[in-house]
């Protein structure tokens, strides 16, 4: 199993990548594809870091 740390650097690496190909992107469908997938590689590394707050919201 990998630590939250690991992922979040991860998912973040991820999005990065997947923004330069939306730069380099010459067809607009393309363009919007990789924007989407960089949206949900930040949902992963952001939505780790608020699960704790979630947790101690509900106890």
């Amino acid at each position: 199993m990998t630590s939250p740390e690991i992922d979040e650097d991860y998912f973040y690496q991820r999005a990065e990548t997947e923004l330069e190909l939306a730069q380099k992107a010459t067809h607009p469908a393309a363009v919007r594809a990789h924007y989407i997938i960089a949206n949900h590689y930040l949902d992963r590394v952001y939505s780790q870091s608020e699960k704790p707050d979630v947790i101690e919201a509900a106890e």
